[in-house]
């Protein structure tokens, strides 16, 4: 079995538990929440490959997230990742690890509410939006929070050893000038890879 093959069933069997990661992880506006194999040897990566040529997985959508939302991530990743000294290869099979990402968006209430973002039910996440197209604002009372997830794999194990998330409610001004956004989280995400 081939490591495109690996990867292809490890996606398929970490979907449902990624899920539950990104809407516990993003409960606030708050650090990233970083899960990692801790008994993984991070020291010898030098390179990197994106897991395939379209490596961003949108949540549960009723629509496509915008056109150059795949293409401000990777630059951000790649950015990151090439100051902390990898250096992208062109296929999979020459990297020491593998990218890849997930966008999603839910509903959030304000921080006044009494509703505790740890514990409340939490819906399903939703590509649209957050870092695209989402309704923000309204009544005052509830946002929409944009999701990502960063997800490194071995490339020899064909595995997720480390995975990150956060969350960012969306205003309008981010809406602006998002490739800033997208950086600044993917930079807070990236902040504890490899860990120390």
């Amino acid at each position: 079995m081939g490591v495109m093959q690996l990867m292809k069933s490890e996606i398929l069997v970490a979907s449902a538990a990624l899920t539950l990661f990104m809407l516990h992880a993003c409960a606030t506006n708050s650090a990233p929440r970083i899960d990692y194999d801790s008994t993984h040897d991070f020291s010898n990566y030098q390179s990197f490959a994106w897991v395939s040529e379209n490596p961003m997985k949108v949540g549960e959508s009723a629509g496509p997230p915008s056109g150059e939302l795949q293409d401000d991530i990777m630059i951000a990743i790649q950015s990151r990742l090439e100051g902390n000294s990898y250096h992208l290869v062109d296929t999979p099979e020459l990297a020491d690890f593998l990218v890849s990402f997930r966008i999603g968006s839910r509903k959030s209430t304000n921080a006044e509410s009494e509703s505790d973002p740890d514990t409340e039910k939490l819906p399903a996440s939703s590509g649209r939006g957050g870092w695209g197209t989402a309704m923000y604002g309204g009544d005052g009372d509830s946002y929409t929070q944009g999701i990502l997830v960063i997800d490194i794999i071995d490339a020899v194990k064909g595995q997720s050893v480390w995975r990150g998330a956060s969350a960012k409610k969306i205003t309008a001004d981010d809406r602006e000038n998002m490739a800033a956004v997208i950086n600044a989280v993917v930079d807070t995400i990236l902040s504890d890879f490899p860990p120390r």
